[in-house]
């Protein structure tokens, strides 16, 4: 869970990265003294979760929560203050909780459990589609791919079902043609980038793990009706009408395997 810290008070802000730095369900992706700097974010990068003091220097906290709401009403918020004069403006803005300084780790640690079970509640509901033509849908609408190679990559990836593909397994697939030279290297990483580009614009980014040159899906996060007929799901089976990926020809060996399972054919 992606999350930013705002407040006035750096010595405030040091002591919420002291309690924090052991929880590992959120990443503190930035932290603001201002609620300007902190809005001029969550407009360029997803956030997840806005943890802010509400006395701020520039902007009432409460006020600042509203128009971050109106930017993105999925953002969640956990409020802190000196006070608890604040605690029916933060409920009404849905706060997942509200801290009363000075608050103790283990109460900081409530608020973040708390918070994350209250984002994956939240989370877009992802379906991919591989029968057939390859497509993903957030929300029952398309995501439109504006690069058919990381929309292949991503495809690639999906059909290996959460294990890891290198950059030389990346390279072989999506460009059998091309020397495994520094230039094919350098558009690999350009296209996974800007497949995580395409995702974070859907808000679905979580569907890709990344590490030095090494990729796979999270394959808890979406549903896949290619997953479901490998798990005998009886549905995804009547929807199995003989065809896989017809967009990529390195589906075609996943294809004969699907219709010898399932159908019989040779």
């Amino acid at each position: 869970m992606k999350a930013i810290l705002i407040d006035s008070d750096a010595d405030a802000v040091q002591d919420f990265i002291n309690k924090s730095g052991k929880i590992n369900e959120i990443e503190l992706a930035g932290t603001f003294s201002t609620g300007r700097e902190a809005f001029a974010f969550v407009q360029k990068h997803p956030v997840d979760l806005v943890i802010l003091e509400i006395d701020l220097q520039d902007i009432n906290g409460i006020l600042l929560a509203k128009k971050l709401y109106i930017w993105d009403s999925e953002i969640l918020f956990l409020f802190i203050s000196q006070t608890e004069k604040y605690v029916m403006e933060a409920l009404r803005l849905h706060a997942v909780t509200y801290l009363v300084k000075p608050y103790s780790k283990e109460e900081l640690l409530f608020a973040i459990e708390s918070a994350v079970l209250l984002s994956r509640r939240k989370k877009k509901k992802i379906f991919v589609k591989t029968f057939g033509h390859f497509d993903v849908f957030v929300d029952g609408k398309p995501i439109m791919f504006h690069s058919a190679k990381a929309k292949e990559l991503l495809a690639l990836l999906v059909d290996r079902r959460g294990g890891t593909v290198n950059t030389d397994q990346v390279i072989g697939t999506l460009w059998e043609e091309r020397p495994n030279d520094e230039a094919t290297q350098n558009l690999c990483s350009k296209i996974n980038k800007k497949l995580m580009q395409e995702l974070e614009e859907y808000g679905v980014q979580e569907m890709l793990v990344h590490s030095r040159g090494i990729r796979r899906v999270d394959t808890e996060v979406f549903h896949c009706d290619l997953y479901d007929l490998l798990d005998g799901k009886e549905d995804a089976r009547r929807q199995f009408v003989g065809e896989y990926m017809l967009d990529y020809s390195w589906a075609e060996e996943r294809m004969g395997q699907l219709n010898r399972i399932f159908w019989g054919k040779i």
